[in-house]
């Protein structure tokens, strides 16, 4: 499995997260806090939103490890944005390891993450194919179970050229459902982590799932606040304080807190999904979903 974050907030540099903070992702990917195997060295990815008036994301993926690549931290340090996606890849067994599989996915103005595995992949693949559109099925470029889900969350949005927050949520829900139904139509039984993440650079909707009642979802956090530099790092100020302050808050999901502030962070419930509308409001609700022996 991975880790990822999500950033919408006042324009800033991605290296306070990305590189500074005590547990900034490329810490993540040495040495990940909230994982059994705490590497994540199979690539990474950026995808971030160049100005308020450009919809269409740019992205960077690498194979590099996200601690030895030197442009990702020359893109950290230099590029200013108000929305971005960051990941690290640990790749799950039998998936190559390539730039067509590094996160974050894009198509049009969404970019897409995950963090997790559709455990037993081989066995609901094609019957998945065979959900997809053409357009979707065009969508897929490398062979990781993560693209193929965001091709089929594609198509559940219906490639929707502007979509409100309910409808991501709606896509999102009706996306894990179909995966659900394949794999249990398909003998699939075993756990799937399935912690999804899309963005239309304004919206944002994040989920923490695992398919069976016995097994516990990958990490999941979020807070609302302002980034801070300061003598000791990077600190979180939460958002009742950086109002006061007359900042602007930002938002930030992620798969573990990158600050030690713990207290400052939101545990996301288990089968939870967090929608966040730009950097104004953040929230958590259950999904709507079976256990997998339920279906």
């Amino acid at each position: 499995m991975c880790r990822f974050l999500t950033y919408s907030g006042p324009k800033a540099l991605m290296s306070p997260l990305i590189f500074k903070a005590s547990n900034s992702l490329v810490m993540q990917s040495k040495y990940a806090q909230k994982r059994k195997v705490p590497t994540n060295a199979d690539g990474f990815g950026l995808g971030w939103y160049p100005t308020q008036d450009d919809p269409i994301p740019a992205t960077f993926v690498n194979v590099d490890p996200a601690w030895s690549n030197r442009n990702l931290k020359m893109i950290a340090e230099k590029v200013e944005t108000q929305h971005y996606f960051a990941h690290v890849r640990d790749a799950s067994k039998g998936m190559p390891v390539s730039q067509a599989n590094c996160h974050p996915f894009s198509c049009m103005h969404y970019l897409w993450m995950h963090n997790g595995r559709l455990d037993q992949f081989d066995k609901f693949r094609r019957q998945l194919l065979n959900q997809l559109s053409d357009r979707a099925f065009a969508l897929i470029k490398g062979n990781t179970d993560s693209e193929y889900a965001f091709a089929l969350f594609m198509d559940k949005l219906e490639f929707a050229e502007q979509a409100s927050l309910s409808q991501l949520e709606n896509a999102m829900e009706a996306t894990i459902a179909c995966i659900m139904r394949l794999r249990s139509a398909a003998g699939a039984d075993t756990n799937a982590f399935i912690n999804f993440a899309v963005t239309d650079g304004k919206h944002t909707v994040v989920t923490r799932f695992a398919t069976l009642e016995g097994v516990k979802p990958a990490s999941l956090f979020f807070g609302r606040g302002k980034v801070n530099e300061c003598q000791e790092g990077i600190e979180f100020i939460p958002h009742t304080e950086a109002v006061q302050d007359g900042e602007q808050a930002c938002i930030i999901i992620c798969s573990e807190p990158p600050t030690d502030q713990s207290e400052h962070w939101t545990k996301v419930e288990r089968n939870h999904m967090v929608s966040a509308i730009g950097n104004e409001r953040v929230s958590q609700r259950k999904l709507d979903l079976p256990f997998q022996s339920e279906l």
